[in-house]
């Protein structure tokens, strides 16, 4: 029984009390999913609905994301932000008016969204407010600076901070200066989420960096979108799953979450070494239009140099995937449409171009506002990771473009394709990684779980039809199977169909 979006009776209650009733017969009744790793935080203000979660039964989405998201901001740094963003987040036309996180949370506040939203602190942002886009190292007054920041930030609701240790300006940040935010943060009840420095060639090294600095900084660790990428790196999983065991028995409070899919997706900037993209995008394309920083750039990706100690990490993702893998899901212009959908191999042959240089200028020609689609997985380490008991599930969903099918698909792939058909999970389980799991690892504590007194988010399925119907070739698909979604109490879904009313609010720590 649900009554002013809370539940307030679990059993058998009285026939004819309420208003409405909902038969599940037939059907499996759960807590609202929970999407541990999100890009929405910009299509929340343009298009607050979020239909591609809400329809598969997301009822909190965690933003901020990758330690590069929508806040703090600082004015001058708008432009060229939206810029770096818009392969990432999208770049709908929304003003961007706000400067603290407390005023983007209030942005996003201003009306009802489909699925909750909780936010964390972006690293990159809360650096880039006091150093700018540039390589520079934080002497003790910056660094304090920070550290009051993302103090501020936490006292404005955030759950945590994130970090994109690949991602510019995030990448330029020595480990003293992220310690020293990592523990400000853990010291007021916040996790530390973070895209790790390598999924592929350094995955193990990475996955011990961040385990030493969670312990250095006290702070809860999640590893975000856990993956074993490239083909010479598959058989790193099952030791990667055991450093996140051996961390977990030695005492450390760790988690990741995972997505049921063999390819990942980000901004096409990434494809770049880190020197190319210090000072922010405009000065990016400043450099692709030389001819002699091209060769330089297409040197390193086959013959990559050698890490710096402490020094800016690069994901060489075209040495790890190859240009056949890498595939076009967005981009700005009307002209180059033809391009989405299309590997950038493809694309050059059509052209008669080399593939690196074919990129570089789809880069130019778009303003560095492209998307794209890596193809770097293997299934079956992928269902490992599925199956372990300290993952749970994300979408890390771009939403523009033709995107990656899991904003569409993730939460019912996974209850009908890993559960019900390959059976790699109990249904048990897999709803505790979408629901009680993440709901503790975000802190909140009247979510995740059916009882008296617990918020109303739900999501009723049948559990012998429920399956994703998105493609990468035609993504934009809901699933089949949910009959309802109910978020605070607001019935969203009914029998597969939008109702309109949107029952969703930004969730504070």
């Amino acid at each position: 029984a649900l009554q002013g979006g809370r539940i307030v009776q679990v059993g058998q209650v009285g026939k004819g009390k309420a208003l409405r009733e909902i038969s599940a017969a037939g059907a499996v009744v759960t807590p609202g999913f929970i999407d541990t790793h999100s890009h929405s935080d910009l299509m929340a203000l343009a298009d607050p609905a979020l239909l591609p979660k809400l329809m598969q039964g997301v009822t909190t989405e965690l933003l901020g994301q990758d330690g590069i998201g929508a806040a703090p901001m600082r004015k001058e740094y708008i432009a060229p932000w939206r810029q770096y963003l818009s392969g990432l987040s999208g770049d709908p036309s929304i003003s961007w008016d706000w400067e603290s996180l407390g005023q983007y949370a209030e942005r996003l506040s201003a009306r009802p969204t489909g699925p909750n939203l909780a936010l964390l602190v972006p690293q990159g942002n809360v650096r880039m407010v006091m150093l700018g886009l540039e390589n520079v190292p934080a002497d003790i007054f910056m660094t304090q600076a920070m550290e009051e920041e993302v103090r501020r930030s936490m006292e404005e609701g955030a759950v945590g901070i994130s970090l994109g240790m690949i991602y510019t300006p995030c990448t330029f940040s020595r480990r003293e200066e992220l310690i020293q935010l990592l523990q400000v943060c853990g010291k007021m009840g916040g996790f530390w989420a973070v895209h790790i420095r390598s999924g592929s060639d350094f995955l193990l090294e990475s996955i011990e960096e961040v385990i030493g600095m969670a312990k250095e900084a006290e702070i809860p660790l999640h590893i975000s979108h856990f993956k074993a990428a490239g083909k010479r790196n598959w058989h790193k999983m099952e030791a990667a799953l055991e450093a996140v065991d051996r961390a977990h028995r030695g005492g450390l409070d760790i988690t990741f979450d995972i997505y049921p899919y063999t390819a990942g997706s980000t901004m096409f900037l990434a494809i770049l070494p880190p020197w190319a993209q210090e000072g922010g995008a405009p000065k990016t394309l400043e450099r692709l239009r030389d001819p002699a920083l091209r060769a330089k750039i297409r040197d390193q990706f086959i013959n990559p140099p050698p890490p710096e100690p402490g020094g800016p990490s690069w994901e060489n993702y075209v040495n790890n995937a190859g240009w056949e893998n890498i595939v076009i899901s967005s981009v700005e212009g009307k002209k180059n449409q033809g391009w989405v959908g299309r590997s950038v191999a493809e694309i050059a042959g059509g052209e008669g171009k080399d593939p690196a240089e074919m990129a570089f200028d789809i880069l130019v020609e778009e303003n560095g506002r492209v998307g794209m689609i890596l193809f770097s997985m293997d299934e079956e380490k992928m269902r490992m990771g599925l199956r372990h008991p300290l993952g749970m599930v994300c979408t890390d969903g771009l939403l523009g473009g033709r995107p990656h099918p899991r904003v569409y698909g993730t939460f019912p792939r996974i209850l009908g394709r890993y559960v019900r058909e390959k059976r790699d999970l109990s249904l048990e389980e897999a709803i505790r990684k979408m629901t009680s799991l993440p709901a503790r690892r975000l802190g909140l504590k009247d979510r995740g779980v059916l009882a008296e007194g617990m918020a109303a988010d739900l999501v009723v399925f049948n559990p012998n039809t429920i399956a994703d119907r998105a493609t990468y070739d035609n993504p934009r698909q809901y699933p089949l199977g949910i009959r309802q979604v109910i978020v605070n109490g607001i019935l969203s879904v009914e029998g597969g169909q939008h109702t309109g009313k949107l029952g969703g609010r930004v969730l504070k720590r």
